[in-house]
């Protein structure tokens, strides 16, 4: 058998080997309805529409290799799905290793891979995101010391409000009546007649108070005293006077103080006991 022909004959044994696998990885997509379609839906520029038609051919048959790789190409490329581009652009190469567009779905799969990888966690995405979670917490704990501190204002009021109607009725009540008895006056003969006034006895002596939001010197028994100033909490006024022991100095704060807290609310110019 001459050289030539031989050559020939095995040429033409790899293409029958080489050929049928390929046919029948890639069927035909000429008959397919959806696929010419999906066809017509990109040429109109509706990616959408023609990822649907795509996935209907592919229902009707699954082994419609050239319907994986243009869905690869559309979800990686127009509507921004990666992990169904990645899909399919793996079917398609299980399923025509030998297309000539092999190399064009391998390529975009490495790429879709690692744009994938990138969005997952630890990377520089990821930090950003908890660096924002970190920023939100801050804010969180903001808020909740405002609601602390408008709580307190709100209370503060409430007692101003209260010692505003007091006097009010003290002044009501300090006012003359009509037909109540005249003042006593100096008859003749320096007689008083009339109802005597009254006796004012001297106002006690109130010893000065420190001033809101300073503390004392101990007295020998070691305790302190603190002045309540606006904006004051219990855990601010133990944080103040216990720094480094803030939780267990509530707790003493609280017990030298049982009146002081019998109404939950703190008020400004209290003085508190402060234990060693």
């Amino acid at each position: 058998m001459p050289r030539r022909f031989r050559s020939l004959l095995l040429a033409a044994g790899s293409c029958v080997v080489w050929f049928p696998a390929y046919a029948q990885s890639t069927p035909a997509s000429a008959d397919n309805p959806h696929y010419k379609q999906a066809q017509q839906d990109i040429d109109n520029n509706d990616a959408g529409a023609a990822a649907d038609e795509y996935e209907a051919a592919l229902v009707a048959d699954p082994k419609l290799a050239d319907a994986h790789y243009e869905l690869g190409v559309l979800y990686a490329e127009k509507l921004s799905e990666p992990i169904a581009a990645l899909y399919h652009l793996d079917r398609f190469l299980k399923l025509a290793p030998q297309s000539p567009n092999a190399t064009a779905a391998r390529d975009l799969f490495n790429t879709e891979s690692e744009a994938f990888a990138a969005s997952l966690p630890g990377t520089s995405t990821s930090s950003a995101l908890a660096r924002l979670q970190l920023e939100n917490n801050g804010l969180k704990k903001q808020a909740i010391d405002a609601s602390h501190t408008i709580a307190q204002l709100q209370t503060q009021l409430a007692n101003m409000q209260q010692q505003v109607a007091d006097a009010n009725a003290r002044a009501a009540s300090a006012a003359p009546t009509p037909g109540a008895p005249a003042p006593a006056t100096v008859g003749g003969g320096g007689a008083v007649t009339g109802t005597p006034a009254p006796v004012i006895a001297p106002a006690p002596i109130v010893p000065a108070t420190p001033a809101p939001g300073t503390a004392t010197t101990p007295d020998a028994g070691g305790a302190r005293s603190y002045t309540v100033k606006s904006g004051d909490s219990l855990w601010k006024i133990a944080h103040k006077m216990y720094p480094k022991d803030t939780t267990n100095g509530e707790e003493k704060i609280k017990d030298a103080n049982k009146d002081a807290f019998a109404n939950k609310f703190l008020k400004v110019g209290q003085v508190l006991v402060i234990p060693e």
